[in-house]
């Protein structure tokens, strides 16, 4: 729903949402919950990364089960609390006619503009970088003990760590992936203070952010075999079921 409005806002314009405007604050509430999730789930599976390897000993206390739930509740009430302060008239919503898209009014407060970036982007993004910065240093400097640890965890030698470094590589893309495209976007809201950036700027920012959850599955096919090989299943079953269906299929008469 979310990625038809904002072609809809892209092709229709304010018109359309005018007529609908209950349509237009759910999407933008939708909108600001879900971009807000996907920049802390990014984050928390870094910091499950940096915990594994960097401090194994300490990996099932802190990610245990009720823990782990905890820890994906709160990634969408932070969100959901972004918005409940729309609603509490600190900020609001609607269609921006710079970027073209029903979501957050950037100009309506903006000490809550910046509140919304930095939580939204650079608290992700520091945490993020400074958990796979630590990883880095850890494992350079620790490398043979890091080795030992997993070993005698799993009994099957360099089975373990080359499996969690090589997620850990995986998921540090996915964070310059995501860094790239929300940078440009976040620095918009704040430096744009009196609304005076080109229309076309906007509208840049906004898709370039949101074409980062739509990379993920290309990287995970390129950097993961077993995402590959699953990819690849998936879309052989395909051919052979459509291939099946062109057979068994009567002719035309």
């Amino acid at each position: 729903m979310d990625n038809y409005c904002l072609f809809t806002g892209k092709l229709e314009g304010e018109p359309f949402f005018q007529k609908y405007p209950s349509v237009c604050q759910i999407v933008a509430s939708l909108c600001t919950v879900s971009c807000v999730a996907s920049m802390f789930t990014i984050t928390a599976m870094s910091v499950n990364r940096y915990v594994f390897i960097c401090v194994n000993e300490s990996y099932s206390r802190i990610f245990s089960h009720c823990n782990t739930i905890c820890m994906c509740v709160s990634v969408y009430l932070i969100g959901a609390i972004l918005v409940s302060l729309n609603f509490a008239d600190i900020g609001d919503h609607g269609f921006d006619p710079k970027s073209l898209e029903c979501i957050w009014d950037r100009m309506a407060t903006y000490p809550y503009t910046v509140v919304f970036s930095v939580v939204m982007v650079w608290i992700p993004a520091i945490v993020t970088a400074s958990s796979y910065a630590r990883i880095y240093i850890y494992v350079r400097s620790h490398s043979r003990r890091v080795k030992e640890v997993f070993n005698s965890i799993s009994g099957d030698k360099n089975m373990v760590p080359s499996r969690s470094f090589h997620l850990a590589k995986t998921l540090g893309l996915i964070y310059v992936v995501f860094i790239t495209c929300w940078s440009p976007y976040a620095l918009v809201l704040i430096i744009d203070t009196t609304d005076s950036f080109p229309h076309e700027l906007h509208v840049f920012c906004t898709m370039f952010a949101h074409l980062h959850p739509s990379l993920n599955w290309l990287i995970y096919y390129l950097t993961n075999k077993k995402f590959c090989q699953a990819y690849k299943e998936i879309f052989s079953c395909r051919k052979s079921h459509m291939s099946s269906s062109d057979v068994h299929a009567p002719n035309a008469k």
